[in-house]
């Protein structure tokens, strides 16, 4: 069963504020993938961050702890759609403005930066609690979680074109 926060304060403020604000946001970007596509991106951001966050603070390393406590609670579920729009984000200024070789480094390591300081304002509203995991020890898990994130992108994007070329009427 989910637990209720032991007190409603600026943890959960941070949940409700990010969400309402990244939606927002997400919802006022003129539409720029398939629907398919933009769904695909938005849960390959969930899952993937709850596998993540699984392993590294969760069971196998306990390195810290999401909100008020150790255990699962309704606004660690409620979080986890914080981060979809942040991937979101990312893939749709990276097509939109179609970066390209080198400047693909670039805009990786830049994300990676401004995915710090996201982290960095999470950690003062108290979303996370460390233990043995450090500050600095994110930007490498940023930079090959952008990557893996940008490579996925482009794996749908060829295999969406490919399957809407199978599917035109050949006259």
């Amino acid at each position: 069963m989910l637990l209720l926060p032991e007190k409603f304060d600026e943890n959960e403020w941070f949940i409700v504020i990010s969400l309402i604000l990244t939606y927002w946001l997400m919802l006022k970007l003129p539409k720029r993938f398939p629907l398919t596509i933009t769904l695909l991106i938005l849960f390959f951001g969930m899952s993937y961050v709850q596998v993540t966050d699984h392993i590294i603070g969760g069971s196998s390393f306990n390195m810290y702890d999401i909100n008020d406590t150790g255990k699962f609670e309704w606004f660690d579920l409620i979080g986890w759609f914080i981060y979809p729009p942040f991937g979101y984000f990312f893939i749709y200024y990276f097509d939109k403005w179609s970066i390209r070789g080198l400047k693909i480094f670039w805009y990786i390591l830049g994300w990676s930066v401004f995915a710090m300081l996201v982290e960095w304002i999470s950690v003062k509203f108290h979303m996370f609690t460390y233990y043995s995991w450090k500050f600095s020890y994110s930007y490498p898990i940023y930079l090959i979680t952008l990557s893996i994130y940008l490579l996925s992108f482009l794996y749908l994007k060829s295999t969406f074109k490919k399957l809407k070329k199978i599917q035109k009427p050949v006259n």
